[in-house]
């Protein structure tokens, strides 16, 4: 192979990290929209100096300069919330926060998107130590109170909703839409539409374990519990405890 391609078979990248193969857009242009999206010089300027100067400062005087100064770089923020260090913040205009939320070091917070709204977190969330949370196109709301352990990973193309006093352990794994299609044997899988089946839906008071696996299209009802390493795709009843791999129902609560 001479490593090039004719023009006419050139894949179109078009959305989300496929649109940031484009040849032609700048590095600039690229940073941008993997970052802050369409934002102002002076915006930009602002987020690169906070990042830079207080995202990995150490002890008291980070969290302090973050509670003061990060507010500044988010939609809606409200009081006595703690920015952890080394924090990944992507399009943090599309990032509403309650009061008392916690971030823990090493989380990334990305509400990417052209048409979504973006992350919505209630008040005394907490999130996790090196926990992703990552909208590609879609949305994800957390209520009040829900905790969400370390090393989760959380993404949504199109719908996730947590409700209030939910709480999962370390390595959960849930994520919204990003079943391609691949009908076309011709055409990379990469490169074939991206489908949902839904969104996740989350109700009230429930309990994941830890390296549990929920997937497009589940509704989990109030009151559940999910087992350990269980892997969910369909519906969870209220009130039940759920193991395995598929899940299956274990007992009443």
């Amino acid at each position: 192979m001479n490593g090039q391609m004719d023009k006419e078979n050139e894949p179109q990248y078009i959305g989300g990290q496929k649109d940031l193969l484009s040849q032609k857009k700048s590095t600039y242009q690229k940073y941008k929209e993997m970052f802050m999206g369409d934002v102002s010089v002076f915006y930009f300027l602002k987020y690169e100096l906070l990042i830079f100067f207080f995202s990995s400062t150490p002890g008291a005087i980070g969290y302090a300069l973050r509670k003061i100064f990060f507010p500044s770089l988010f939609k809606k923020v409200g009081r006595g919330v703690v920015f952890g260090r080394n924090m990944t913040i992507r399009h943090p205009q599309k990032i509403e926060i309650g009061a008392n939320v916690v971030f823990d070091d090493n989380t990334v917070i990305d509400a990417k998107g052209e048409d979504n709204r973006g992350i919505i977190l209630g008040d005394n969330v907490l999130i996790g130590r090196g926990t992703t949370i990552s909208c590609k196109g879609g949305d994800i709301l957390i209520d009040d109170f829900s905790n969400i352990g370390p090393n989760n990973i959380i993404i949504s193309e199109s719908s996730i909703k947590i409700g209030k006093y939910v709480f999962t352990a370390g390595g959960m794994y849930m994520i919204a839409g990003g079943n391609h299609t691949f009908a076309d044997r011709e055409i990379p899988i990469w490169f074939q539409p991206s489908i949902s089946k839904g969104g996740i839906i989350l109700e009230d008071d429930i309990w994941i374990g830890a390296s549990a696996t929920i997937l497009d299209g589940v509704k989990i009802g109030k009151g559940a519990i999910i087992g350990a390493a269980t892997l969910v795709h369909k519906r969870i009843r209220p009130y039940t405890v759920n193991l395995g791999v598929p899940a299956q129902f274990v007992k009443k609560r």
